[in-house]
């Protein structure tokens, strides 16, 4: 079995979900080579430890702290989690048989499970980020023209394609992650919370011709520590931060691609102006509901300075999403 190391970013403020996560690792069955944890720059070393542990202090950020060269870990595989998981004992034995055997470049644990969710649920997020299901023998996950995912519905086995992921926990081939050149999307940290930093990395690798897995029965689960949503959470400048990123996000995965055709640029296009009036009717709903204008006006905002951003020379000059490998 191939050797594995763990990297766990964090701020460090996850408390007792850490705890939980780090005795989770110590459990493993199939033990890591290294647990490095990168941790930003300003915060202070948890108290508690498993006696293996490695920290490397970086640039604060969602992304920022997840892009990274991972010079200290020199194993094949990389097992990248966020602060706030907790492992059954067999997860990595799971992940890394599932990997081998399927020959992923990269497999994701399902720590997102909207096809359990209940029905009024499904609508809800239906109706306000246009996140509809759909009965895949093949995909878990499916980005759209739109910038929208769907998630698989009917899920009938552990193990499926995938073309995005969350981000929570996932085993990387380290080689593919670097040759992939994350460090270009590090602009989206530039809006504080990195809002739709997974669809930038995995949709990334799939559209670059690797292959991405997603494992449903891993035994991996999310604790939602919130650690970096909770503030931005309760700031209504979130419509706004979300607004803009989401055009930026569809312009660089699903527009600006150095191989897609004219009619698919065009009917992603129309895809995304159905998207944004359909959103806008759904954020004055949110404005009546919160009694507030400025639900409205912060995504009108969003949409009309993400407009410009993707006109910028910053922007123009970051190299295409479709990598000459």
């Amino acid at each position: 079995m191939t050797k594995y190391s763990i990297a766990i970013r964090t701020l460090g403020t996850s408390g007792e979900k850490f705890v939980r996560e780090l005795e989770s690792i110590k459990r493993q069955t199939v033990q890591p080579e290294k647990v490095v944890i990168y941790i930003a720059e300003g915060y202070d070393r948890p108290d508690y430890t498993i006696g293996k542990e490695e920290y490397v202090w970086v640039k604060k950020g969602m992304m920022a702290q997840r892009v990274l060269p991972y010079d200290e870990i020199d194993t094949p595989l990389i097992l990248m989690l966020d602060d706030d998981v907790e492992l059954a004992d067999d997860s990595a034995h799971k992940l890394i048989e599932a990997l081998e055997e399927n020959n992923f470049d990269c497999i994701a644990a399902v720590t997102f499970r909207n096809y359990m969710i209940s029905f009024p649920k499904k609508v809800y997020i239906a109706v306000t980020n246009l996140v509809f299901p759909h009965w895949s023998d093949t995909w878990a996950v499916k980005i759209h023209s739109n910038g929208s995912f769907s998630y698989n519905n009917r899920v009938t086995k552990d193990i499926y394609l995938s073309q995005s992921a969350a981000g929570p926990a996932a085993l990387w081939r380290k080689k593919v992650f670097r040759d992939l050149h994350y460090e270009d999307e590090l602009w989206i940290d530039r809006f504080g919370f990195s809002f739709g930093d997974d669809n930038l990395i995995f949709n990334k690798l799939y559209k670059n011709g690797y292959r991405l897995g997603m494992h449903y029965n891993c035994g991996i689960n999310h604790l939602d520590g919130k650690s970096s949503s909770a503030a931005f959470q309760r700031d209504p400048k979130k419509f706004y931060t979300r607004s803009m990123a989401s055009l930026m996000v569809w312009h660089r995965i699903c527009y600006n691609l150095d191989n897609l055709p004219t009619y698919k640029k065009l009917r992603a296009i129309l895809a995304f102006i159905f998207k944004t009036m359909w959103l806008f009717l759904s954020h004055i709903g949110a404005s009546v509901y919160f009694r507030s204008p400025k639900v409205l006006y912060f995504y009108c905002m969003g949409i009309r300075d993400g407009m410009r951003m993707v006109k910028s020379r910053e922007y123009i000059h970051i190299p295409n999403y479709i990598l000459k490998l």
